[in-house]
């Protein structure tokens, strides 16, 4: 049996069910994703619960070929509430909080020390996998239209994260940070956090 976590589509893969999945690879070295098409995703994470078909409006309703994506503002979202009671998206939604947590922390950690070694902390508190599947997820409960939405503000939190590495990472010799690195990583602890509380706002 399939899980949750390969159901959803996005990053995972989903080709047993037979669904359409986008070509989207995320590392910590790059964040790349093309525009997505996301019509099935309710419906696969529906199936994949036992719960009934969710209706959807047309997958690319406000889209404009001209000007990109129509953004979506958190009040205008509609939700399934039904998937948004499982436990696998509150479990989602409860890590994604708790990584906003982590990042708080570990910017005050890094206020305090700038010379810290900031690497062995990103990748204990940030398991990239299992950060992509928790957006994944969460993202699938809400009308197709959002979902166009999510999707670029999941790729900015995946994007903040890799960057933040990179800003982080001493040349070889190095044992201080410059005041230009330190502005630098600062700067992405600040995108991560703004990212995750523009995310968040969409399941309030």
């Amino acid at each position: 049996m399939l899980s949750i976590t390969s159901l959803a589509l996005g990053f995972s893969p989903a080709q047993k069910l037979q669904v359409q999945a986008p070509t989207c690879a995320a590392t910590r070295a790059s964040v790349h994703c093309g525009l997505e098409s996301v019509a099935p995703r309710r419906a696969v994470l529906a199936a994949a619960l036992g719960l009934g078909a969710t209706g959807a409006a047309p997958a690319w309703a406000g889209y404009v070929t001209s000007l990109g994506i129509v953004t979506t503002s958190p009040k205008d979202a509609e939700r399934d509430d039904e998937l948004f009671a499982t436990k696998q998206v509150q479990d989602g939604l409860t890590s994604l909080k708790g990584y906003q947590t982590a990042a708080k922390s570990l910017q005050a950690s890094f206020k305090k020390e700038k010379n810290m070694a900031l690497i062995p902390a990103i990748r204990k508190e940030f398991d990239f996998a299992a950060i992509r599947d928790n957006l994944n997820i969460v993202a699938t409960i809400f009308d197709d239209q959002t979902q166009l939405t999510i999707d670029r503000n999941t790729r900015s939190i995946l994007y903040d994260l890799t960057e933040l590495e990179n800003a982080a990472r001493f040349k070889k010799g190095e044992t201080e940070r410059t005041v230009k690195k330190v502005e630098n990583v600062d700067k992405w602890f600040v995108k991560l956090d703004a990212d995750l509380t523009m995310l968040l706002a969409y399941f309030k």
